[in-house]
């Protein structure tokens, strides 16, 4: 393709790479998890005793293109192996931090030129690894792309997971709780309605944000122990039972507060805390990450419920356009929000043997699973 090229090396130094990242996303249609924030809290903190991948793209004298690439050596179901390349991510020995609207970072004018590039270096120059994994990518034109930088028959794409993401468009209904409980079902508006009362009467229902770094660390602290109790009591660890996921989102908040891509808020009344949410705040979206709340015994408090209320009006009063309860298919995602998209795992794979006898394997499973569970 003229005047594109590609080329890619080790990082060696993370602040080597920091202003290129930074002046591109810029120019980039770019989720959170794009953008330096997290990247380079995650190149620092997670990978940093790897030596990643990083791939560019020129136009001209012009950057239009980045993405960090980490290599595994992997084995599945005992017999298959493979060498791997991970786009943005290290899904393993608890170094997975759940990425989702990943991608390449890409110049908006550059889009196609970017991923074509891409791929046919990583095809061309990484001839020793056998699958390239792109996780967590929002359908649309990233996918699109994806799919059509194939260069030849021996390169199959394969979808290996399929999700729906779920938000709140902030732009559907005025600065208020009232008019955001209209958007519910006639039902659930009533229980959260009711729920609210209950928590107004015990003085004080409110939402707070953290205002300082300090107060947004305590804040995490009391989150950790409401999520962590919650998760206990139903006999599951909870996210914070993984101390790498734990220490890289307090580097996370020490790095990035500032900036005000941090949001820590707090639901409460006179008595107690109600709940607490861990948020990204980028370019008018607001990407809800993880959640603390109060459980009680009294069915008629819905903890949960009134403290991501609180929290969407919160938001739509300080101007943000999108509450984003992310990927899942979890009951309240889908009572609360009024829009979703589609996010995407898949992997790019050279076409060998092995591969087709896995995945003939996995397909005559999964079919055999499905008879037995439906009787036939």
């Amino acid at each position: 393709m003229p005047d594109y090229r590609a080329e890619s090396c080790t990082i060696k130094n993370i602040s080597d790479l920091k202003q290129e990242w930074i002046n591109l996303q810029e120019r980039a249609d770019c989720s959170y998890f794009q953008s330096w924030g997290w990247v380079g809290t995650w190149l620092e903190h997670v990978v940093d005793d790897f030596e990643p991948t990083l791939i560019k793209i020129w136009h001209n004298d012009l950057l239009v293109g980045m993405g960090v690439f980490v290599t595994k050596q992997v084995t599945r179901r005992g017999v298959i192996h493979s060498n791997t390349m991970f786009l943005n991510e290290y899904p393993f020995d608890g170094r997975n931090m759940a990425i989702e609207y990943n991608g390449l970072l890409v110049d908006k004018m550059h889009r196609q030129a970017v991923y074509q590039q891409a791929i046919e270096h990583l095809l061309s120059t990484k001839y020793d690894v056998d699958e390239f994994f792109f996780s967590g990518l929002c359908e649309g034109e990233d996918v699109k792309l994806l799919k059509d930088s194939h260069v030849d028959d021996k390169i199959s794409l394969n979808v290996l997971e399929i999700s729906s993401a779920w938000s709140v468009d902030l732009d559907t209904f005025e600065p208020e709780i009232s008019a955001f409980l209209e958007t519910l079902s006639k039902n659930r508006r009533a229980q959260i309605r009711r729920s609210m009362q209950l928590y107004e009467n015990q003085g004080g229902l409110q939402i707070n944000e953290a205002q300082t770094m300090d107060d947004a660390l305590v804040w995490f602290d009391e989150l950790k122990k409401l999520h962590t109790n919650h998760w206990v009591n139903k006999g599951q660890p909870g996210s914070f039972a993984n101390p790498r996921w734990e220490a890289f989102h307090r580097a996370l908040i020490q790095n990035r507060f500032h900036t005000g891509e941090i949001q820590l808020l707090k639901a409460s009344n006179e008595t107690l805390a109600i709940g607490y949410l861990y948020n990204f705040v980028w370019r008018k979206r607001v990407y809800v990450l993880q959640t603390g709340f109060s459980d009680s015994l009294d069915k008629k408090l819905m903890p949960g419920y009134v403290t991501h209320v609180l929290a969407i009006v919160y938001n739509k009063v300080k101007g943000m356009s999108v509450y984003d309860l992310m990927h899942g298919d979890s009951l309240y995602k889908r009572l609360l929000c009024n829009q979703s998209h589609t996010l995407i795992w898949m992997v790019l794979q050279r076409r060998q043997l092995r591969f087709e006898v896995e995945k003939v394997a996995v397909d005559v499973i999964r079919g055999f699973r499905k008879m037995i569970r439906f009787g036939h």
